[in-house]
């Protein structure tokens, strides 16, 4: 599964890198992201397709979909950490993501996310990322819920994930997941796209000898350090998995 992750770029990076026009003050300045904590919830750079114009929007959604027809606010609050993701193989049929999935997919900003290998009987975080990408792209959907209560309007998002490929699967060796990212080719594609036959043909693992990774130190999840600084992705060395291989 992907629950954290990192977007360690500007919203006007962001916008560089998806050619989006400067729509300033709205996307500039925002904070980098070294590290997102999913089950933090917090509001995210999101890129969809203007509809109307066309062209591509830098929007701001918080992490964890609430569908459009969940009733009352403790719902809303439960359900939105149950859909911080999206399993590809079922993401058609669950009536938590059906709609979103047909109607409304976006692309979801990264640079590199966090996932964990057991080994041994303990857990060692890994920093994963594409390098000759900078900045790659999560198939994401979004929806958009309204209070009853308050008439606030909620946009939030998830992000979709399948099966893992040969270097994850070594990494992530509990579940062998990992989070879609799309080909640069395919993301207008992915947003564009109007038949689920297409829409889930996009949703695959990405090519593992495009991808990196290595450990990090447990920063990650010290609770009593803050983790979205610099060094939370920087390299860190565990003698006891000097042996292992993880390319291949």
């Amino acid at each position: 599964m992907c629950y954290h992750y990192s977007i360690n770029k500007t919203a006007t990076e962001i916008a560089e890198r998806y050619n989006i026009l400067p729509r300033l003050p709205q996307i500039d300045p925002f904070p980098v992201h070294y590290h997102t904590n999913g089950f933090d919830h917090e509001y995210l750079p999101i890129v969809l397709q203007n509809v109307k114009e066309g062209d591509l929007n830098i929007d701001f959604m918080q992490w964890g979909m609430v569908p459009a027809w969940v009733k009352g606010e403790e719902h809303a609050s439960g359900i939105r950490s149950k859909t911080l993701n999206a399993r590809y193989e079922t993401i058609d049929v669950k009536p938590s993501f059906k709609h979103a999935f047909k109607y409304r997919p976006c692309l979801v900003p990264a640079t590199g996310y966090f996932e964990w290998m057991h080994y041994n009987g303990k857990k060692y975080p890994f920093f994963i990322f594409v390098p000759d990408m900078e900045i790659f792209s999560f198939a994401g959907i979004w929806d958009e819920w309204i209070s009853e209560q308050t008439g606030e309007i909620l946009h939030s998002f998830a992000i979709i994930t399948c099966e893992a490929n040969r270097l994850t699967s070594k990494i992530h060796n509990a579940r062998k997941r990992m989070p879609v990212i799309l080909d640069p080719q395919n993301e207008n594609e992915w947003l564009m796209a109007d038949e689920i036959p297409k829409k889930k043909a996009l949703l695959k693992p990405f090519d593992s000898s495009r991808m990196n990774a290595y450990t990090i130190s447990r920063l990650i999840t010290d609770r009593n350090r803050d983790s979205n600084i610099p060094g939370v992705v920087r390299p860190f060395k565990y003698p006891e998995l000097n042996d292992l291989e993880l390319s291949g």
